[in-house]
């Protein structure tokens, strides 16, 4: 991964994004003795919450995002509040459901793994978005704007699905809506979970002529932890990369479903080739092969917007729709 080189003229335009908005801050507050409390909150109030890059507050009506998370785009899209998207990272592959923002309406902040720190300060948010691939410019996004970073916790998936997109929902004023959102989401990962009792499956990442093995509490452990599929193998390590395994792995484990998740594709767009590389004599004699229960899932939701509130109910219908 390449360094990103910042041009000495960022300190001058942080310092006038700070600048402007320290002079926000200073404005008359409306005296209007005829007000309440909380409607006084509700015209000027801040938006408090909390998250691994710590406490922030944002003004109520916030109108001015940075998003630097796929996930949490996708959010705030099936929450209908792309009005206050100001830009995203565009350099990287977008995923087709979020198409849409591939404008000159929005600034283009570089990729989701290195952002344009310059170009992020001059555009000054109210807000930036962060996640996980972002982590080591954490420090660096903070000193442009108050920065919320999205992140699940994988022992806690679920709850913690909720609680990100709750917090997100909070900051722009749909709490309702998601609350309406999840409900859905807890039946229909309800009603799955009841169908899977008994079956086993292994997930699988490709990438490339690599093959990588995910179980209970990783980054795809949903399937098992939430939609009710026994693992394969109780013994896989859990790390944010998997466990490297072989095609002689798979067959021994030999699973009733085989789920795919195709790393290539996410990246480059490209797809078909975790099919080319699993169309094998030795994956060809598994149970699944043979009752057609290889599930080549879609990359974009599972890779790239894992957690959003749109690829969810998308990853919980894909893997419905693959039951039998």
């Amino acid at each position: 991964m390449g360094v990103i080189h910042v041009k000495k003229c960022f300190p001058t335009v942080l310092a006038a994004t700070l600048a402007l908005g320290l002079a926000a801050c200073g404005q008359p507050a409306d005296n209007n003795t005829g007000n309440t409390a909380s409607s006084q909150a509700a015209t000027a109030g801040q938006i408090s919450v909390t998250s691994k890059a710590g406490d922030i507050s944002v003004p109520a009506d916030v109108s001015k995002i940075a998003v630097l998370d796929y996930t949490s785009l996708d959010t705030l899209q099936a929450l209908d509040a792309t009005d206050k998207v100001i830009g995203l990272p565009l350099s990287s592959n977008l995923p087709a459901s979020l198409a849409s923002f591939k404008t000159d309406k929005y600034a283009d902040f570089g990729a989701v793994n290195n952002v344009n720190l310059e170009k992020l300060a001059a555009a000054q948010p109210q807000l930036v978005i962060s996640a996980d691939r972002l982590q080591k410019q954490l420090d660096a996004l903070k000193q442009v704007a108050p920065t919320y970073y999205y992140s699940l916790d994988l022992n806690n998936y679920w709850q913690s699905f909720h609680e990100q997109t709750l917090n997100l929902a909070k900051i722009v004023g749909k709490t309702t809506e998601a609350e309406q959102k999840l409900k859905a989401l807890d039946e229909e990962a309800a009603k799955l979970s009841a169908k899977t009792q008994g079956k086993t499956a292994l997930i699988v990442l490709v990438n490339n002529d690599k093959l990588m093995a995910f179980g209970k509490h990783s980054r795809f452990g949903l399937i098992h932890d939430k939609l009710g599929f026994t693992p394969a193998d109780e013994s896989i390590k859990v790390g944010t990369h998997g466990q490297s395994v072989s095609y002689e792995y798979i067959a021994e484990k030999n699973p009733d479903y085989l789920f795919i998740i195709d790393r290539a594709s996410a990246v480059t767009g490209k797809t078909g080739g975790a099919e080319t590389a699993l169309n094998n004599d030795i994956i060809n004699q598994t149970k699944a092969a043979k009752a057609k229960q290889i599930v080549y899932l879609d990359a974009n939701d599972w890779y790239l917007m894992n957690g959003g509130l749109n690829a969810m109910h998308n990853m919980i219908a894909e893997v419905s729709a693959a039951v039998k």
